[in-house]
């Protein structure tokens, strides 16, 4: 059943693996972002954010992903170690190379590189990496915005500089496992953005049964139906789930579109083990599908399925929030989560020289271009960051 997969992911690959030019140097710039962001499992109080450089002569290959969060004293120094392999390879060999440490090296390390990588091929052989990807131009997709508070104030202040910015298709409330906050977090939205003009996401982070308790079903249920009254259009991860318990969960919750985000991890694993009727919408999440191109080909796997898919995010703030928008237009999502953020993504753009997408407004505009077309000026980025190191070829 799996087979066109598997062939769809050799020629992906087999379109990468010929491309072309030595790699100089890997360089990572660690930048600690201090914002406060409360969820129904803890709070982060920073993030430690890496964005990764692949040189082959004048060509350069970006991406980002986030080493941790809450550690501002966290160290790249593993990291630098284990991309030293890469070095001295072919920009194309270095993509199957990466893709050998899959289970061994962190997850987001592997995607954060092949997503560079894959910016690295592209600008080599002067084509859209999306088309390296076998992805088509698609439609432009609207970018969510994310609202990440319990504060009824905090979260009436954010709708309303959505509604001011034209950023009100897709809102996402992070939500908390307390039925009678998140309906208030609801309801707040929704005084300023009614049904039928903001498609309205919650995230619960699996706050109405976590991992290792028990929570019934039918009470999950309950608390489902209560936001959706509230005025929720669809929740992820309302609960730690069983697969047919996401397919029993998803019948009792009605109109409620359930949102299936955890069990999509990594995305290579997931092609094999989800089914139809976990929910209406199926998550892809950035930093956690492990690899760009296995994520493409559990798209098709999740349209086979009949549903939806949305791009999700990890908070991410520079280059990979603009790889992913563009991945998001080829796969024809119903929407990105993965877009700058408000003030986090300055230091960012102060780097940028060029950038092949505008998040600012919805739909957000896309001109392709060679890579995932990412110029960043390097000597800005690394005055804006905490650490820089680098690996070079001998």
């Amino acid at each position: 059943m799996l087979k066109q997969y598997e062939e769809q992911r050799a020629a992906i690959l087999n379109r990468l693996a010929g491309i072309n030019g030595k790699i100089d140097s890997i360089r990572f710039y660690l930048k600690n972002i201090y914002a406060v962001k409360h969820f129904s499992f803890g709070t982060w109080t920073s993030r430690q954010h890496v964005i990764a450089a692949i040189h082959s002569g004048d060509k350069t290959g970006f991406a980002e992903c986030i080493l941790s969060t809450n550690h501002p004293e966290a160290s790249l120094d593993s990291w630098r170690d284990a991309a030293s392999v890469l070095v001295g390879l072919d920009a194309g060999e270095a993509v199957l190379e990466n893709r050998r440490h899959q289970d061994q090296w962190q997850e987001q390390l592997i995607e954060m590189l092949e997503m560079a990588l894959c910016d690295l091929c592209g600008k080599l052989v002067g084509c859209p990496a999306v088309k390296l990807l076998g992805l088509p131009d698609g439609e432009p997709v609207c970018g969510v915005h994310v609202i990440l508070s319990d504060n009824m104030d905090e979260v009436a202040e954010s709708t309303q500089w959505a509604v001011n910015a034209g950023k009100t298709a897709f809102i996402k409330v992070k939500l908390f496992g307390d039925n009678q906050l998140d309906c208030d977090v609801i309801r707040t939205v929704r005084r300023f953005c009614p049904r039928g003009t903001t498609y309205l996401i919650g995230d619960v982070n699996c706050g109405y049964r976590p991992k290792g308790t028990e929570n019934e079903l039918d009470w999950i249920a309950g608390q489902l139906r209560n936001l959706y009254e509230a005025g929720l259009d669809a929740c992820e991860d309302p609960a730690y789930l069983e697969t047919p318990e996401w397919v029993a969960l998803q019948e009792a919750a009605g109109p409620l579109a359930l949102i299936p985000d955890y069990p999509m991890r990594p995305s290579r694993r997931s092609i094999r083990e989800i089914c139809t009727g976990m929910g209406r919408i199926y998550n892809i999440h950035p930093d956690s599908a492990g690899s760009i191109i296995d994520a493409v080909v559990l798209a098709g796997r999740i349209r086979e399925l009949g549903a939806g898919l949305m791009i999700g995010d990890d908070s991410l703030v520079g280059p990979s929030a603009s790889i992913w928008q563009q991945l998001a237009q080829g796969l024809s999502a119903n929407w990105v989560e993965a877009t700058e953020k408000r003030e986090e993504s300055d230091f960012f753009y102060r780097s940028v020289r060029s950038l092949a997408t505008d998040s600012h407004h919805n739909p957000i505009q896309i001109q392709l271009a060679d890579g995932f077309g990412i110029d960043l000026d390097e000597e800005k980025l690394a005055a804006e960051c905490d650490q820089v190191t680098e690996v070079c070829h001998e």
